[in-house]
């Protein structure tokens, strides 16, 4: 039966398995993931972006890359599948229309992938993609042989998908463009709902009513009992139960040693206690961790499977990596850009790293969330020793008048600007330090600049 505007689409809205799908701005962390698992569900892919050299790295894994203005590709193709972040009159996906050739969405063409296994979705404004990872690994431990589908990329597999041919699907849900609402969960895991995408929802009760939505599809729901939105969305959902170190949480964590490499914890029911080794640092992490293996739990995971199943996870790219660590600097790269993201990740790098100054560099990211959030910005970068704030990262916004970095720079005393060209002054340190980079936009391209002068390797125009 042929989609409509109010079907969640299925794997019958795909061509059969062996014929050819295109990529339009291919390169971006989700069309990749889901360029890989076409290519591991037998699809012939190929596919285009901006970013050529970013989108080549799709290359060794059988995926054809052409620039965007060869539309060979998508002449021969079954199906073109375009990321969000295209506009719906970009010049290759009208002339994929004018051929009658179909196009979908990426996060509805992601549902038709998965909605028809077992699927197991992960939702919040942060800590999804680490909760997604963490599932991911911890079924994949189980022996459930998921296919999984990451906003980062995971250490183990190389990449940020992993195929599997059992019939669990576990994916990250984002909330950007309503995108996790083309997903018919069958268990839905929800970390925390606060004021983000308002760009998309216009205000925070929209936003929420979109999670509700979300939840309400899922059998069991299964949300943070330390979010005050995350547990009003499971208000409305019969089957919820929560994790996280509230007393009255349904499965409550417990830290029995923590430290740099690592922490030991518990993980506690009505009915049992679980003991569980984590390889990553940080409450935030031992808080995502328990929710991860209650969900495995749900999911048939044999408990005794479960309790080394974290012990090698290191964390996800741009999640708390660390790039250089050295007696003088430790450089760490994070995608933090949200206030909550900020402060939880300054928490665990001065818990691990005690008695070190921290510097943290932060890239404010759309000048939407800049404007909204820039008081609760300057709150939590307070934290740190010392912190600097780069110019802001349009991404796909144009810029709004009278917003910039300054609005946080101006809310909190002793907050400083750094431009990216700075960055190096502050690799010469005279006592031991962290330099802790934060943003979703290119300032991972310098702390990666900073950790190899770090290193001693010779870097001729940083931040270039």
């Amino acid at each position: 039966m042929p989609m409509t505007e109010f079907a969640l689409p299925r794997r019958s809205d795909l061509p059969s398995a062996g014929q050819p799908v295109f990529l339009l701005g291919i390169a971006g962390a989700g069309m990749q993931a889901l360029a890989l698992a076409l290519v591991s569900e037998g699809y012939d892919v190929s596919g285009s972006d901006q970013d050529l050299e970013a989108a080549r790295t799709l290359e060794k894994h059988g995926i054809r890359i052409v620039p965007e203005s060869d539309m060979t590709g998508i002449s021969l193709s079954g199906l073109v599948v375009y990321s969000a972040a295209l506009a719906e009159d970009h010049p290759a996906l009208r002339e994929a229309r004018s051929a009658g050739i179909p196009t979908l969405k990426r996060a509805r063409a992601l549902g038709a992938l998965v909605n028809d296994r077992l699927l197991a979705a992960v939702a919040g404004t942060h800590g999804k993609t680490t909760v997604t990872t963490m599932l991911a690994l911890a079924t994949e431990r189980a022996g459930l042989d998921p296919l999984a589908l990451i906003g980062g990329r995971v250490a183990p597999w190389g990449s940020n998908m992993r195929p599997g041919a059992g019939d669990l699907a576990v994916v990250e849900a984002d909330e950007y463009d309503r995108s996790f609402l083309e997903l018919d969960p069958d268990l839905a895991i929800v970390t925390s709902v606060e004021a983000e995408h308002l760009e998309c929802y216009g205000d925070i009760e929209a936003l929420e009513t979109g999670f509700r939505t979300f939840a309400k599809r899922a059998q069991r729901l299964l949300v943070c009992a330390d979010d005050a939105g995350a547990m009003r969305i499971a208000d409305s959902h019969e089957y919820a139960r929560s994790y996280g170190f509230a007393s009255d949480a349904t499965y409550r964590v417990g830290v029995v040693e923590a430290g740099r490499a690592g922490q030991s914890c518990l993980l506690y029911t009505e009915a049992e206690t679980l003991p569980f080794r984590l390889g990553a640092p940080g409450a935030h992490n031992a808080q995502n961790a328990v929710g991860a293996i209650a969900a495995a739990l749900w999911l048939g995971a044999e408990p005794a499977r479960l309790a080394d199943s974290l012990e090698q996870f290191r964390g996800v790219d741009r999640r708390l990596q660390v790039l250089h660590e050295s007696e003088e600097i430790v450089v760490i790269d994070d995608y933090a850009h949200h206030p909550t993201e900020v402060r939880a990740t300054l928490e665990a790098v001065g818990s691990a790293w005690p008695g070190r100054q921290l510097v943290a560099v932060f890239q404010p990211h759309l000048y939407s969330r800049t404007r909204d959030h820039a008081v609760n910005f300057a709150t939590a970068l307070a934290e740190a020793d010392r912190a600097l704030v780069l110019p802001v990262y349009a991404a796909r916004e144009t810029p709004i008048s009278g917003v910039s970095r300054d609005l946080i720079i101006e809310a909190r005393r002793g907050i400083e600007t750094v431009e990216p060209d700075e960055i190096e002054t502050l690799i010469a340190v005279s006592h031991p330090t962290v330099l802790l980079f934060m943003g979703a936009g290119d300032v991972t391209a310098l702390a990666h600049q900073a950790a190899r002068f770090a290193s001693g390797d010779p870097i001729d125009a940083l931040g270039d």
